[in-house]
């Protein structure tokens, strides 16, 4: 943490071209405001992949409705908002389900879900990572840790057929929870790209597909707590996005709202929101009956 917000300081203040900075959003137009209205409307679509995954692992053990997935996956981002490492996530989410018949298995699914959600953010960072590094003059530890964050996913998936079965994802169910996975990632890059956007940051699109993937690979494999996330984050922001010409106050305030936006926004609104669900519910069953 101390060392996050130590080079994020430094590289704030030796920045001398605030002015620019100012006048970048003093002369945004109404294409950089629409693409931070862009990057806020798609924190439902975020919230709704995580749910659908959440959903799709319960789905031989304990079926939820959508709109229960929701509230379980925004309970858990309460829990892990407050608790190091984000640990406090799944066993929210199991608690909220309140059954304990099937709570093990769901929590086991829950892990499940959460490094399908690392391995491809491994997978798809990896080799935009090493590119990245390539010209750099960092050291060949980072690749060697990325090397073997991918290793152990391999060995992880091979030793996936001898788990007991009642803690096993079916095929049908691996399959739509990587897919799910893979489009909460996307929803990730694109979101990265709008807020980049509405700072004015103009990457082109080959640097973009190298930047983003590796941004989210060295920010997930690095230790994390609550308190430091925005450090670390806006540090690696700050030391990848510098590389393609975008300056340091910039990139720290992209990585900062988009945490804000997937992180604080989601913590604000849980109560608002389910609430809102809790009242909509009765209604609907008098309608029915």
């Amino acid at each position: 943490m101390l060392a996050a917000y130590a080079y994020l300081i430094y590289r704030l203040l030796t920045f001398d071209d605030y002015a620019s900075f100012a006048a970048v959003f003093s002369r945004a137009d109404f294409l950089q405001w629409t693409a931070l209205l862009g990057c806020v409307l798609l924190l439902p679509l975020n919230f709704f992949c995580e749910a659908s995954k959440w959903r799709q692992l319960l789905s031989e053990l304990h079926p939820v409705s959508y709109r229960e997935a929701i509230r379980q996956v925004l309970y858990g981002q309460m829990a892990a908002f407050i608790t190091p490492y984000r640990l406090g996530d799944i066993p929210a989410r199991v608690l909220r389900l309140g059954t304990r018949e099937h709570s093990k298995q769901a929590f086991v699914m829950g892990l499940y879900g959460g490094l399908i959600q690392t391995v491809v953010i491994v997978v798809c960072g990896f080799f935009p990572a090493i590119l990245f590094l390539r010209h750099t003059s960092l050291p060949y530890l980072p690749q060697i840790a990325l090397v073997a964050a991918l290793v152990l996913a391999l060995f992880g998936a091979l030793q996936y057929k001898s788990l007991p079965r009642s803690i096993r994802l079916s095929g049908r169910q691996l399959l739509i929870t990587f897919a799910w996975s893979v489009a909460r990632y996307g929803c990730w890059l694109v979101q990265f790209a709008l807020a980049l956007s509405w700072a004015g940051q103009s990457i082109s699109f080959a640097n973009l597909c190298v930047a983003l993937p590796a941004y989210y690979l060295f920010v997930t494999l690095t230790p994390n707590i609550p308190v430091a996330d925005a450090g670390i984050r806006g540090s690696w922001a700050v030391f990848i996005l510098g590389f393609y010409g975008s300056d340091a106050p910039t990139a720290a305030l992209v990585a900062v709202a988009i945490w804000f936006i997937n992180t604080l926004l989601p913590v604000a609104l849980y109560f608002p929101w389910t609430k809102l669900i809790a009242l909509r519910e009765p209604n609907e069953r008098h309608n029915r009956d």
